[in-house]
């Protein structure tokens, strides 16, 4: 059979085997690309909280206060043994008769009011005394009018007419306001119409007179009443 211009040659090539350093060099460098272009940017952007290795040290003291001094009469005390109270062997002689203690005294003044309570004689009446009276206070004088009566005057003094005045041929009515107290004395004078030169003299005059009590319901009161002193040239 004739040969064919071009002679087909078919060859076949046996794959060689890569060694193992050389695949794991290449795993290597995958995982190295992988974690430089796609971990380390998203981790990069996590704000991640930081990990505590190690707790702080924390130092703790024990204060402990010194025990309280032991005075020496307790010290001599808790070292002294105590020893059990003796038990009498033989029985006593007799029996002591109890004594009654004494009664408290009894309260009060002799011939008083009994309480009724045991071993009180006779109530204390000083607790119960009657209050003291009140302080009086002084009343005011009462003007002379309606129930109260002018009292009847029991001393009288002329007035005597100043030598001025009678000289100036002076006349006239002097009108004044007298306080009297509960026995009829001029305690006060005062002027309510005045004439020139004859007020002193009238004035002097009516604090020696004299008048009988003024009595209210049977009771001496003061009283303020008007006196008139008249000055006439004869």
């Amino acid at each position: 059979m004739p040969r064919t211009l071009f002679e087909q040659e078919v060859v076949t090539q046996t794959p060689r085997r890569a060694p193992w350093w050389m695949k794991a060099g290449s795993l290597v460098v995958h995982v190295v690309v992988v974690l430089v272009f796609l971990v380390l940017p998203i981790t990069a952007a996590l704000d991640l909280p930081g990990i505590q290795t190690r707790l702080p040290t924390v130092m703790l003291a024990a204060v402990t206060s010194p025990p309280p001094p032991v005075s020496p009469s307790l010290a001599a005390t808790a070292a002294t043994p105590t020893t059990a109270p003796s038990v009498p062997l033989a029985p006593p002689d007799g029996i002591t008769p109890e004594v009654a203690p004494p009664a408290p005294a009894a309260l009060g003044v002799p011939g008083g009011v009994g309480t009724g309570f045991p071993y009180v004689g006779a109530l204390n009446t000083s607790a119960f005394a009657p209050p003291p009276p009140p302080v009086a206070v002084p009343e005011t004088p009462r003007r002379v009018g309606g129930l109260i009566h002018p009292p009847e005057r029991t001393v009288f003094k002329t007035p005597e007419y100043p030598p001025a005045a009678k000289a100036a041929r002076i006349e006239g009515t002097v009108v004044l306001e007298a306080t009297l107290d509960e026995r009829g004395v001029v305690q006060n004078v005062t002027v309510l119409r005045s004439v020139s030169l004859l007020d002193q003299a009238a004035i002097d005059a009516v604090r020696q007179w004299r008048y009988s009590p003024t009595r209210l319901n049977g009771v001496a009161i003061p009283i303020v009443m008007s006196v008139t002193v008249t000055f006439s040239i004869r």
